[in-house]
């Protein structure tokens, strides 16, 4: 059975018989200089359990007068304690049917000090109180059963008492449909996902009649749209640049919990980026358009910073790339801007004419390596042939490219990445392999600390098909949406060499990202038909 941490509450029981009365406590031990006696029963020094009742004692309270010449005093001998007492104990919830956490409540004696809490004879946690503690449910799988929690209860004489508290989990397999999104509004699709405090965001484009970024946020546990939304671009800008079309391609959560939102506006050659910052609420509070030729296509949050990466077209006959990669302060001034072009580190070649492209996907900040990692596809040079490779790029957050890899070919001729996420402190990135002109399948790669990816990997026999999302949950399990442009499959997998957790077929959607939440719930999004459409899935 899994073990969690659970949050304690720990309530003083102040009624608790009054312990006989703050300044009843006390029996004399001899007569007063009036003569007066006072009586009183004797205390039961055992150990209380709960439910026992509590003895009270009366009489007085014993004075001394003093003679001629000597001190005053009293002399009393306080009355032995009752014992700690559990009033109460229990979980709230009592029985979890999904994936979240239960709170132990306990009401005890205000003379406990200290409080132990244990399962299957293994301590949880232990302290005077209060001390915070957490049951979490992650999975069915992992968390599935009827748990018994012991809590002892120790006053400052060592005396103790305990009682016992059952949680029940039954959690639906992993993969059941909890929700599912679809807009009934006009045409569109989503493209981006990400969860935020109390919302589910997704973005992409939607057509009423003229197709425009859009924002939603949802409701995570069922997946309405909140008030107000959706939100087009043309709701929150006044910019005379922004004009339709328009698509958003990319979605991160600041650390103020602002949406940030990377699209393209325009069409064909003609493109701009657009990067755009709005507060929960919707309202802008900053944005920024790039010059015709730059497009994005991916964006993260990093401490003091958002990042976004695209390509910059460097000829039109025929149309040729180089990577870009900007950085933006949390005001929303641009800090660095970097053209990504070859020889990239590790190259053994170079690129006289600027003839070969690169093409950056995705970008994810990597707190443990305190670097930010471009993932996407380039051109190489190979046996006097052109071949599309998958590639990585680590910077610092000041814009300088730490190191580099370039897939050799090593799984097929022809490879990319399209999506990377940061997962138990490494970073796993999906995209596709082909060999030349067979149907791509699903790549996924574990990058090493100097972002290699031909180390670690994960190639899935799904045909004509590649990972677009990957996002890492609770148990760090994998979630990946899948998809060409006319099937989809949501996945879940745990590592390398592990079967699939979940394999589901999604018949008649395009998937295009995934994310998870704090809790484990899992969500992929992309179009049904012609609807932009989202399915939230158990952990």
């Amino acid at each position: 059975m899994s073990r969690r941490t659970l949050v304690l509450s720990l309530v003083t029981a102040g009624c608790v018989g009054d312990l006989a009365a703050e300044g009843s406590k006390y029996y004399p031990d001899g007569t007063d200089s009036g003569g007066g006696t006072s009586t009183s029963a004797p205390a039961d020094t055992g150990m209380q359990g709960s439910g026992d009742s509590v003895q009270t004692v009366t009489g007085e309270v014993p004075t001394t007068t003093a003679g001629p010449g000597e001190p005053s005093s009293t002399t009393s001998e306080e009355l032995p304690g009752a014992g700690p007492e559990i009033v109460s104990f229990l979980f709230e919830p009592a029985v979890l049917n999904e994936a979240g956490s239960a709170q132990p409540v306990a009401v005890v004696s205000a003379d406990v000090v200290e409080l132990s809490l244990e399962h299957e004879g293994a301590e949880l946690w232990s302290g005077p109180p209060p001390l915070t503690w957490s049951f979490a449910a992650t999975s069915s799988a992992a968390s599935d059963g009827e748990y018994t929690f012991v809590l002892t209860a120790r006053d400052g004489k060592g005396q103790e008492t305990t009682a016992d508290a059952k949680l029940w989990v039954s959690l639906p397999p992993s993969g059941t449909e909890k929700c599912v999104f679809e807009e009934d509004a006009g045409s569109g699709w989503l493209t981006a996902v990400e969860y935020g405090g109390d919302a589910l965001v997704v973005a992409g484009a939607l057509a009423k009649p003229s197709l425009e970024a859009t924002l939603w946020r949802l409701d995570p546990n069922s997946c309405q749209p909140q008030a107000g939304y959706p939100w087009a671009i043309s709701q929150w800008t006044a910019s005379p640049l922004v004009v339709p079309p328009s698509q958003a391609v990319g979605l991160a959560i600041d650390e103020l919990g602002r949406m940030a939102i990377a699209a393209n506006i325009g069409s064909g050659l003609a493109r701009r980026s657009y990067v755009a910052v709005l507060s929960p609420q919707g309202a802008l509070e900053w944005e920024h358009v790039g010059p015709v030729g730059e497009t994005y296509s991916g964006i993260a949050a990093a401490p003091g910073r958002i990042v976004v990466v695209g390509e910059k077209l460097v000829n039109e006959m025929p149309p040729q790339y180089d990577g870009l990669v900007e950085s933006f302060d949390l005001e929303g001034t641009l800090l660095w801007s970097d053209v990504l072009a070859a020889p990239l580190p590790g190259d053994d070649w170079d690129d006289q004419f600027n003839s070969f492209d690169e093409h950056p996907r995705a970008v994810t900040w990597h707190e443990d390596g305190n670097v930010l990692v471009v993932v996407g596809e380039r051109h190489v040079f190979e046996n006097n042939d052109k071949f599309v490779r998958a590639f990585s790029a680590q910077y610092n957050a000041s814009g300088s490219v730490l190191a580099a890899w370039t897939s050799s070919g090593l799984d097929s001729s022809d490879d990319g990445l399209s999506t990377a996420t940061s997962c138990g402190g490494g970073i796993v990135a999906g995209g596709w392999v082909q060999d030349g002109n067979t149907a791509r399948t699903p790549a996924t790669r574990w990058l090493d600390f100097m972002g290699n990816g031909s180390g670690k990997r994960r190639l899935d026999a799904l045909k004509d098909t590649s990972i677009r999302g990957i996002a890492c949950d609770r148990e760090e399990k994998f979630s990946a949406a899948a998809s060409n442009d006319t099937n989809a499959f949501a996945l879940s997998f745990r590592t390398s060499d592990d079967p699939f957790v979940f394999k589901l077929n999604l018949a008649g959607t395009t998937l295009t990202a995934t994310d998870c939440d704090a809790r484990g719930f899992c969500v992929v999004t992309g179009l049904k038909g012609e609807r932009a459409w989202a399915r939230v899935h158990h952990p």
